[in-house]
């Protein structure tokens, strides 16, 4: 089994809500990337990316509080380099993405400390929705070559796919096995603020 960690590397604008002045950041593969990779003995790393899904981040008129975090993937529009590893990871063994053909994020509650923030919701994927929290930061910077300013989302989630029952797995003839059990989410997400 080869998984894919995602590793979101989002670059979007942003796009008025309507209520209240609150603000939100809508993205997709028109204006975000999406990257992961898990251990796997035969090619060091397997590595992918998913090329069909949406989300949106809603904040507050002043962009000074985030409100809601929601992400759905495609899990099927998993690809890499290596076409026969990309069918394994859409098969039974691993995503099993004609049974389950999404992965959803969807927060209930963010609360900000000294370090950034925690975002707790519902991950749902491969049939099993479980708690998580996962921490992440905000900052602003400029773009260099418009002068905006950015907001700029980053974080680091570590996942255990055999939460999720996702278990196939093989002893190596030396020892070891062949797919390890965390896969690792790094990703940045950049918006423009409002002038």
């Amino acid at each position: 089994m080869k998984f894919l960690i995602p590793v979101l590397i989002v670059i979007l604008s942003w796009m008025g809500m309507g209520q209240s002045g609150a603000q939100t950041i809508a993205f997709g593969p028109d204006t975000a990337k999406i990257f992961g990779y898990i251990s796997y003995s035969v090619v060091g790393k397997y590595k992918a990316r998913f090329n069909s899904f949406k989300g949106r981040i809603a904040l507050d008129e002043k962009w000074q509080r985030i409100r809601s975090v929601y992400l759905e993937i495609n899990a099927g529009s998993i690809k890499s380099n290596h076409p026969w590893y990309d069918r394994i990871v859409r098969s039974p063994r691993a995503l099993y993405t004609a049974k389950y053909p999404k992965i959803i994020f969807k927060s209930d509650e963010i609360n900000q400390d000294k370090g950034g923030y925690m975002v707790r919701g519902i991950l749902e994927m491969h049939g099993v929705k479980r708690r998580m929290v996962f921490p992440f930061k905000v900052g602003i910077a400029v773009d260099r070559a418009t002068k905006r300013k950015l907001l700029v989302f980053t974080g680091h989630w570590k996942i255990n796919r055999k939460d999720f029952n996702i278990v196939w797995n093989r002893l190596l003839d030396r020892g070891g096995v062949l797919v390890g059990d965390y896969f690792t989410v790094n990703w940045v997400i950049k918006a423009y603020m409002n002038p």
